[in-house]
């Protein structure tokens, strides 16, 4: 037997029966047959049978499911996650999930969530003591997840567009001053990561691209290196080379003589290396080794760069500083907003106005006193 349209209605039982009809699918939105037991009369089969088409006709049919919100969080970041972002990011993502996410509306069923859960986990985050900007990123990322579990037929609408998420926090740029800054590379031969972070001082590489990078991405000749790569550790799979940040963090850098001697430095130092240790040598072609070549870990840089500054009496700072005194010298040397971006590989210009408003700022006041110099001086020639 077949209901009116497309569907259809069959009898499977005494007072049961089996509607099937066509429905979007769970994970892709694609159309697939449904089938469904209805314990009841023909005619009751046969209504429920027109309400899911309507459903679906209109938008409004939902897979019936009964996981829980941490259930689908982790089938998200399995099947969508997994494939579409960086590992990092995804380590990120898994760290939120798992301590705020799960925590406050983990147990509740997914299709029985509402924005009031939502803005109740984000003022209890606040009450904690988090910042708005930890806030709005796990909002983000939820935001981003749930929207998944629309187009998957999970839920109807997205609760988390209801929910509106705190303001990020004011960031306040930790950086030393000229003195300190100049202290600083001049002592810091202290450590056996030196040469990486006065290399940093000029480049404003981030960590995983200083450890990723290799000798062929090196042009000691044109004096222009390459950033193809990043190295991190990851989670169950150790160190990996990972793509960049973004694909602008992807660039062609020009070196400055400072840089270049760095790198001869080092270069020099490797074959020293080599040449005494022989068959112990890791030939792993990169730039930033330990001693015997191998790779060098991240956390143990940062580690480092801490325990130098301790030793050498400095106010606290950590090894992203050294990057932003890069674009913060660049930006004050008159170097376009423009260029330095590009530098930073940021993944636009906005990005870099918005990280250094305070620098800007003080370059707007002084072109504004460098133009009433300049019509002064003009106005007294014509006199």
């Amino acid at each position: 037997m077949r209901a009116k349209g497309s569907g259809s209605v069959k009898r499977v039982g005494k007072k049961r029966y089996m509607i099937r009809y066509d429905a979007p699918q769970e994970t892709d939105g694609s159309r697939v047959q449904k089938a469904e037991v209805v314990n009841g009369t023909y005619k009751q089969a046969e209504s429920l049978l027109r309400e899911q088409q309507q459903a679906v006709y209109q938008g409004t049919y939902v897979v019936k499911t009964k996981k829980t919100v941490a259930q689908f969080m982790e089938h998200w970041l399995v099947t969508y996650a997994a494939s579409n972002t960086r590992p990092r990011t995804q380590m990120g993502y898994r760290a939120h999930i798992r301590r705020h996410v799960g925590r406050h509306i983990g147990g509740i069923q997914l299709q029985l969530l509402r924005a009031e859960h939502i803005q109740r986990m984000y003022q209890a985050m606040l009450d904690e003591g988090l910042s708005g900007t930890t806030v709005r990123n796990v909002h983000r990322i939820l935001s981003q997840a749930l929207g998944h579990a629309v187009k998957w037929s999970e839920l109807v609408r997205n609760p988390a567009d209801a929910v509106t998420a705190p303001r990020p926090s004011p960031s306040r740029i930790k950086m030393w001053n000229p003195s300190t800054l100049n202290r600083f590379l001049d002592q810091c031969e202290i450590s056996r990561f030196s040469d990486l972070y006065r290399f940093t001082m000029r480049t404003g590489l981030r960590r995983g691209e200083l450890l990723g990078l290799r000798w062929k991405d090196v042009d000691l000749k044109d004096k222009r290196l390459m950033v193809v790569n990043t190295l991190q550790r990851i989670d169950g799979q150790g160190l990996i080379e990972a793509p960049p940040k973004t694909s602008r963090s992807r660039r062609s850098l020009a070196l400055g003589h400072e840089a270049i001697a760095i790198l001869r430095s080092v270069q020099s130092k490797q074959l020293e290396q080599r040449l005494r240790i022989g068959p112990a040598w890791h030939d792993t072609g990169y730039v930033f080794t330990l001693s015997d070549g191998r790779l060098i870990e991240p956390g143990s840089v940062t580690r480092d760069f801490r325990a130098t500054v301790v030793k050498l009496g400095l106010s606290e700072l950590n090894l992203h500083g050294l990057r932003h005194a890069f674009a913060t010298l660049m930006l004050l040397a008159g170097v376009s907003a423009k260029v330095v971006s590009e530098m930073m590989g940021h993944s636009s210009v906005m990005v870099t106005l918005d990280t250094y408003s305070h620098v800007v700022q003080g370059l707007q006041e002084h072109a504004v006193s460098a133009l009433d110099q300049y019509l002064v001086g003009v106005k007294a020639a014509a006199n």
